[in-house]
This record gives structure tokens, sequence and C-alpha cells, in this order.
């Protein structure tokens, strides 16, 4: 089924707001282009264009207040304003949990069995410390995995002895052959994730109108992306610093920063914190999507007949 109008331009829209957050070009409250002006950029009906701030207003992520405009949702209530109920999307799965034949008051324990049956255990590859510091927090955080990190430029025997009991490979697609190799190895499947998409499609576009600035704490990340942006026309634009290296209060009050999660870990407190709000997710929902898959088969093969964790993941990945 093809994307609708409103969906393709409430996902764009979604897409800048997040992206804008993090990049220190939006607040929470500030106020956003009129549905006339969306109407405009994207050639539809200033309906079409409502519906999908609707969309969004129905996710959290923006308010609609009337005779006034449209603002960033403030996930900290308390500015006067009626603010849209934030439990839409639970109420969502539990409608969708019914019409699949699993009652509502079953659902937690259901969700809690699908993830916590097994203690699962995956082994991160990565050349830099930036990406291994955003893949393995966000996989113990979010889904609950134990995680071990190897730096693939510092191989040696202890690097290898992690890898185990493993029972997942993961990598960025850099790095997509040799975690498959490993993984062949180790007879467990190899996950390769893609991170930042939403982020990357908006520096892309923001590239053209002037400098955006990244701000890192490996130089070979800083590298790395370098080579994912050399093709762009205005590459010229994009600005790397290395926070431990480069003056960080030589970045323009107003221009588009990034600052990955180790850096925010490592840096005190200065300004440039204050306008841009920290990383919620960098997976990419497909990978998102992949990750829960393999967590939830495995912990439900497992609570059929209770293997170790190891075996689980192996008959899975045969």
């Amino acid at each position: 089924m093809s994307e609708s109008p409103r969906d393709r331009i409430a996902a764009s829209l979604a897409q800048r707001v997040s992206s804008g957050l993090h990049l220190g070009l939006l607040r929470y409250g500030q106020r956003l282009p009129s549905t006339r002006a969306v109407a405009l950029e994207f050639s539809v009906d200033p309906r079409v264009a409502l519906a999908a701030y609707r969309e969004l207003e129905r996710r959290g992520l923006v308010e609609l207040r009337t005779r006034s405009g449209i603002y960033v949702a403030n996930p900290h209530a308390g500015d006067g304003f009626v603010h849209p109920p934030r439990d839409a999307w639970m109420i969502d799965i539990m409608s969708d949990s019914i019409s699949h034949g699993i009652p509502a008051t079953q659902l937690a324990e259901r969700i809690r069995r699908s993830l916590e049956t097994l203690r699962l255990r995956a082994v991160v590859l990565e050349c830099n410390d930036d990406q291994l510091c955003s893949v393995s927090s966000e996989l113990e955080n979010d889904y609950g995995l134990e995680v071990s990190v190897i730096d693939l430029d510092d191989m040696n025997r202890d690097s290898l002895s992690k890898m185990r009991g493993a029972d997942c490979v993961i990598t960025t697609g850099t790095h997509a052959e040799v975690a498959r190799n490993f993984a062949d190895d180790l007879g467990v499947p190899a996950l390769i994730v893609s991170m930042c998409d939403d982020l990357f499609a908006e520096v892309h576009r923001l590239l053209p109108a002037g400098p955006v600035t990244f701000v890192v704490s490996d130089t070979r990340f800083e590298a790395k992306l370098r080579r994912i942006f050399e093709n762009d026309e205005s590459s010229e634009n994009l600005r790397t610093l290395v926070h431990s290296r480069d003056d960080l209060s030589r970045i323009p009050a107003n221009s588009p920063t990034y600052l990955t999660r180790l850096t925010r870990n490592q840096i005190d407190a200065i300004p440039l914190l204050e306008r841009v709000i920290p990383e919620t997710s960098v997976f990419s929902p497909t990978t998102a999507r992949e990750i829960l898959e393999f967590v939830v088969r495995a912990n439900a093969a497992a609570s059929e007949v209770r293997p170790s964790a190891g075996r689980a993941a192996k008959r899975m990945a045969g």
C-alpha cells in the first residue's frame, strides 16, 4: 500500500522536529511553520498539511493552539496550555492486542515474558569509541541486552574470548562482512544496525544552507563522518570537532550542532549543552524492529523448551 500524502508529510515533519531539537535548531515550545507554509512547500491542500500536523499532535510531538499556531510539544507540561494525551500510542497497542486475541489485561505479562525470559548477550563490533558507546548503551537501556564491546582496531586474544557464549554479533554496515564471519564461526545471528538515518537526512538537507557541526570524542569517528558525507555537494560545510582537541566555544550560537552520546558523557556543563537536547534513539525504526524480532523470538523459543541462551540463539540462526 502506497503512503498517503498526509503520512508522507507527517513523517517528514516528525523527522525535522526530532532532528531540529537534537541539532539545537528548535526548542520545546517553539513555533513551527503554519499549515499554509507546509502546504506550499509540499504542494498539497492546506487541509492535508493540517491533517499531518494533527497526526503529530496525536503522537505528542506538536501542539495545535487555537488562534495561536503550531508549536513543538514540551514533554514537561506546566506552561498553562492543554497538552494532548501522551498515552495515545499505548491505547493503540492495547487495542491492536485485543484485535489479535490478547486481552489488554494480559498484555503486560506477555511483553515481560517476551523480553525477560532470557538474558541475551550481544557482542558489538566497531572501530571508534563514539559508536561503540551509542550502540551498546542503546542495546542495554532499550532492549535489555547484556553487551560486550570490541574495538576492531584493537583486536586481541581477550577480544575473541568476549565472543564466547554470545547470542548475536552486532555492528554497523561498514563492518557487516567482518561481523557475519564472526557470527558464522559462533553459530549465532549477525545484526547489522543502521543509525541516525533521520539525523543524517536532515544534515544532508541543511548542508547547502551553511555549516553543520558534529562534536565527537574519537578522531576515527571524525574521519568516518567525513566519508559518510564526502559525496554531498555541500560537504565543505560539514564541521567536525573533537571535544578533547578543539575549542567548542567557537561554534556559533545559531549553528546546527550534534554531540555524540559519549561526548555528552565526557564534557562539563557548557552553553552548548543548553541548546541541544540529548539523543533519545540512534537506531533506525527498521533496526529497532530487527532487534526486537531477535529478542522476542529467542525468548519465545526459550519459554517453550527452556534451552540455554546460546542454544536458543543458535537455533534461531539456523
